[in-house]
């Protein structure tokens, strides 16, 4: 009945059907990896037609929310190392692929957001977030600094130990562990030079040139789960990103 009211106040179908499917994915009521309900079923549910529900599924593969595999269904993307090096990972060695980093915990704290860190997370200034710093290594060379701020609420009971032992990517223990699902990122580039702090972990002399990646994480919801500063040396590798129409 709801969905019928949208439907008249000129809302496409298809968009109705797929906000309702996002809400179902931030619920947890498809859990990350798991299979959605066959079409049919879907299309009844909602109360439209097939093609209807295919559009709005459809949407959300282009998307990367839902993964289409042939002769087996649709299912809901999940966190994996292929995933993390194809959509959120973009720094290689000049003229080559990518190659998954290793990492270095160098820094895990709990603090006040500060007015950036809650501006991008939507927190109050004085609001408990925490801080981490980690060294990103490329075929044994330290290449990348992340500074990395997450609400201290939404991460309830995150721990230094924890965050270390992870077993996979950051993405993947946000997923698994606290149901934070990162969907999207947004990112903004630009010239920097390294500081004390960020060039003794990188092995280059104060002031070096580097590339800053500021990078906010988004949910199903388009909520901010992260907020992201990397400090690269660009000296041996560089930013490579593939876009496809």
């Amino acid at each position: 009945m709801g969905g019928q009211l949208e439907f008249a106040r000129g809302l496409p179908a298809y968009r109705v059907v797929k906000d309702r499917l996002i809400q179902a994915l931030a619920s947890g009521h498809y859990p990350a990896g798991s299979s959605l309900p066959a079409e049919k079923l879907l299309a009844e549910e909602h109360g439209v037609s097939i093609g209807t529900l295919r559009k709005a599924v459809d949407s959300l593969v282009f998307e990367g929310l839902l993964i289409r595999q042939q002769g087996k269904g649709t299912f809901v993307s999940q966190h994996d190392n292929q995933r993390l090096l194809y959509y959120y990972f973009h720094i290689v060695p000049q003229g080559k692929q990518k190659v998954r980093p290793t990492t270095k915990l160098l820094r895990f704290q709990r603090g006040r957001a500060g007015d950036e860190a809650a501006q991008r997370l939507g927190l109050g200034v004085s609001s408990w977030v925490f801080k981490i710093r980690n060294l990103l290594l490329i075929e044994s060379k330290p290449v990348i600094v992340d500074e990395i701020v997450v609400d201290a609420m939404r991460f309830e009971g995150l721990t230094a130990r924890q965050f270390e032992s992870r077993p996979g990517s950051i993405y993947q223990l946000y997923e698994s562990d606290f149901g934070q699902t990162v969907v999207r990122a947004s990112e903004r580039l630009r010239a920097c030079s390294a500081s004390q702090e960020h060039s003794k972990p990188l092995a280059i002399e104060s002031d070096s040139p580097l590339l800053q990646i500021r990078r906010v994480a988004y949910g199903f919801r388009d909520d901010p789960i992260e907020w992201r500063v990397s400090y690269v040396n660009t000296s041996e590798h560089e930013y490579f990103s593939e876009l496809n129409s």
